[in-house]
């Protein structure tokens, strides 16, 4: 085989349900069947045939390989939306915990198939994506809403920013990526929803250390400093004992 003969770009999607692990062994089967389901009818609607593009499934997620010449803006816009749709549909009569809430990344990158599932740094790209934490701290920050996409900055130069699709670029966020070895600028989006200005950290904030205390005026962090106490006779002129506090 000549090298590169089997170099190729595409479209990819990745979908991810939020919270799955906490859910038990019945509520498992359940969504991952409505995971399928609502992306089905998402593309049914909007046009785009599921059984072309090239998908490995991982229980409470899927990452898809588009066909060369998939619309892009249709994916950005479209399909995006009618997930909402369908996923507004599929939780309208489940209760809160029983909600299914969906991450979805789309990036446009290298991919090619290997021996145990796709191969190429666009997989990878897409993987860390929908893994990342401001995706993950969208749907926290968000309780009500049922989908947050995160977008490549290929993805929203070439499509958004270039005006291909109904969204105004002012809907998405600049968010920065660091998840395990990649690190990356991307664009997040929750539709319905102002992401400007909400936390997006996925973790609760640190507990303080113990011996810290924070100012009420400027919110510094001040760490008391214990002084050794030395019994018996100390020649130490001009010296000040006490307590320090320093930053």
């Amino acid at each position: 085989m000549a090298r590169g003969s089997d170099f190729s770009r595409h479209l990819l999607i990745s979908l991810d349900v939020q919270g799955y692990g906490g859910r038990d062994d019945r509520q498992h089967a359940s969504i991952q069947s409505g995971l399928l389901a609502v992306a089905d009818t998402a593309a049914v609607r909007c046009g785009l045939d599921r059984t072309t593009w090239h998908r490995q499934g991982a229980g409470d997620g899927e990452l898809a390989i588009l066909p060369p010449g998939t619309p892009e803006p249709a994916v950005v816009d479209d399909y995006v939306r009618e997930l909402v749709a369908a996923l507004g549909h599929h939780n309208h009569d489940l209760t809160a915990d029983a909600r299914m809430r969906i991450r979805i990344a789309i990036h446009h990158g290298v991919a090619m198939p290997g021996a145990n599932g796709w191969t190429g740094q666009g997989v990878v790209g897409v993987s860390r994506l929908v893994d990342s934490a401001p995706l993950r701290g969208a749907l926290r920050a968000f309780p009500d809403a049922d989908l947050a996409v995160l977008v490549s900055r290929q993805i929203y130069t070439d499509v958004v920013a270039q005006r291909h699709t109904s969204l105004k670029p002012g809907e998405f966020r600049e968010v920065v990526v660091r998840q395990k070895e990649f690190t990356d600028v991307a664009w997040l989006r929750v539709p319905g929803h102002d992401v400007h200005g909400a936390r997006l950290s996925a973790d609760p904030p640190p507990a303080e250390p113990a011996g810290t205390r924070v100012t009420a005026a400027a919110g510094q962090h001040y760490r008391a400093e214990a002084i050794t106490v030395v019994n018996g006779s100390v020649d130490a002129a001009n010296a000040v004992f006490g307590i320090k506090h320093g930053s």
